[in-house]
């Protein structure tokens, strides 16, 4: 069950290693301490020891080396002595990690740039590389990488990356015997470059007190905060209860303030719908008979229709007359239309000897007494 745990565990952290933000948290971390006083970044100082294995060509050197300084170092020929070296330089209260050092000349180590979109499948891409760019296949090496640059505006990275033989590592690995690593890089002038090419479950498992100590207390924090919420919703559904009653006899009273006042509107609307559909509309008696008094007796209708449209109501008039031509004149003169127009052209009835037309005119809004106009008129 643990190692099920462990290995997703695992995974992250080694992901979070090669991310940008762990670089950014390290580089902001390192300016706030600079900015103290010598005694507090002492005390603040959060670089632990590691353990520097180095092969000889007879035996090995062990240094043990914080922030980049080498503070003691031994000299042994023996995996024997190599344990004991280990834990002569051990510091008390700590548990450094043990990194065996690789000469430069035993791995191969490239930077290549790659498109920004390779990053998340960048173990993939490197496996290309790996085939392209060394003799081995991906499944001979044993690769790690990272990221030293990001260019944001040409969407490329700057990787660089480590590679061994498996089977150069494997040596190596055998040659140190039972002694248990966190990581295999290689040296450098300013030390460690910064890799780790050796296995996931090769690596050694330790136990960070210090981390469980600090999970035991974040979850007591988390423990402490829900009881404080959960207090404070008790109390809140406590006094949402006792107003409970309240709100409901006031929302019962609204509701009923509501229905009356929505009563009392429709029968306003109820009432005052058909004044003001008069009001908005001529009367059909009307306008019939205004036309009659307009247009002049050599002129008959077929067919009178009244249309609804979106901007107003239109008369629509299909008839026969003589002249046909004068009646856009005759309707303008109207008091309950505007607008008169044709509707197609004027045709020519050879059995009546009329002209046949179809016109259209919008009603105007309001009462309107225009045949009693036309009629005093005439």
């Amino acid at each position: 069950m643990l190692d099920v745990i462990q290995k997703p565990l695992r995974r992250f952290r080694q992901r979070y290693d090669k991310s940008g933000l762990k670089q950014f948290l390290t580089w902001w971390y390192g300016e706030l301490v600079g900015m103290l006083p010598p005694k507090w970044r002492a005390l603040l100082a959060s670089d632990r020891a590691h353990l520097a294995i180095t092969p000889l060509d007879a035996g090995w050197r062990v240094d043990r080396v914080r922030a980049g300084i080498v503070e003691d170092s031994q000299t042994v020929e023996t995996n024997d002595g190599l344990a004991q070296a280990l834990v002569a330089l051990t510091p008390e209260n700590e548990a450094p990690h043990q990194v065996l050092v690789l000469p430069q000349a035993s791995v191969l180590r490239r930077r290549v740039g790659l498109p920004a979109a390779a990053e998340e499948h960048l173990d993939k891409v490197l496996g290309f590389e790996m085939d392209r760019q060394t003799p081995f296949r991906a499944d001979q090496l044993y690769v790690d990488s990272r990221i030293v640059k990001r260019d944001l505006t040409a969407r490329t990275l700057l990787v660089d990356m480590l590679a061994i033989p498996r089977t150069v590592l494997d040596q190596r690995l055998a040659a140190v015997g039972n002694i248990a690593l966190d990581g295999v890089d290689v040296g450098g002038s300013e030390g460690l470059a910064g890799f780790n090419v050796l296995p996931i479950e090769r690596r050694a498992r330790r136990t960070n007190q210090r981390l469980r100590l600090n999970i035991i207390l974040a979850l007591s924090v988390v423990a402490l905060l829900w009881l404080v919420m959960w207090q404070s919703l008790q109390l809140r559904e406590s006094a949402i209860s006792r107003l409970s009653d309240t709100m409901d006899e006031s929302r019962l009273q609204a509701t009923q303030t509501t229905e009356l006042k929505r009563q009392l509107r429709d029968a306003i609307e109820g009432a005052n719908f058909l004044a003001k559909k008069k009001a908005e509309q001529p009367i059909t008696v009307d306008v019939l008979n205004e036309i009659t008094q307009l247009i002049p007796d050599d002129t008959w209708l077929e067919r009178v229709s009244f249309t609804q449209t979106e901007k107003a109501v239109q008369l629509q008039l299909q008839g026969q007359s003589s002249r046909a031509d004068k009646l856009i004149g005759l309707l303008t003169k109207s008091q309950c239309l505007t607008n008169p127009q044709f509707i197609g052209i004027i045709q020519p009835d050879g059995a009546t000897g009329k002209e046949r037309f179809t016109l259209s005119a919008d009603l105007k809004t309001g009462v309107c007494h225009g045949a009693d106009a036309v009629a005093a008129a005439r």
